[in-house]
């Protein structure tokens, strides 16, 4: 008896698989310059950045880069995010809360970007740290000399 041939399928091609793919990853830390304060007077303002001292600048983008491959246990355990809760007391603190983010109870600084005192000050919701002041002198939260 002879062996039968099989005859090659229609198309000769594979289904393409169209559902998307389960998240397995934790979420990385997402940056927000939504509550963004871009002036000179609490804080600075990015072209003061820019202008001052370009290498901040480019030392925050940096860092931002770095913190967003990375979860917010992750991020703060590096101490490259810290986090304070409630905004500063006015005893330390040259900076004040913008009133319409009175209530956000989880604020922090980015550290470490290109040098000891400069920070951008934000708040954290979620995974989402959202931006509202650069801090190039560290009077965010001003810290007691030891």
């Amino acid at each position: 008896m002879a062996a039968k041939k099989r005859k090659a399928m229609a198309g000769g091609k594979r289904a393409t698989e169209t559902r998307e793919p389960r998240a397995t990853e934790k979420p990385c830390v997402l940056f927000s310059f939504k509550h963004f304060h871009d002036a000179d007077d609490t804080g600075q303002s990015l072209s003061n950045w820019a202008e001052d001292n370009p290498g901040q600048l480019a030392g925050l983008l940096q860092k931002m880069a770095h913190i967003s491959q990375q979860t917010v246990p992750e991020a703060r355990q590096d101490t490259t995010l810290t986090l304070y809760g409630r905004f500063p007391e006015s005893a330390n603190t040259d900076f004040a809360c913008p009133r319409h983010l009175q209530g956000q109870k989880n604020w922090g600084v980015i550290r470490n970007i290109g040098g000891q005192k400069p920070r951008a000050a934000g708040f954290l919701q979620g995974n989402i740290f959202y931006v509202v002041f650069l801090d190039k002198h560290h009077q965010f939260y001003k810290s007691s000399r030891r």
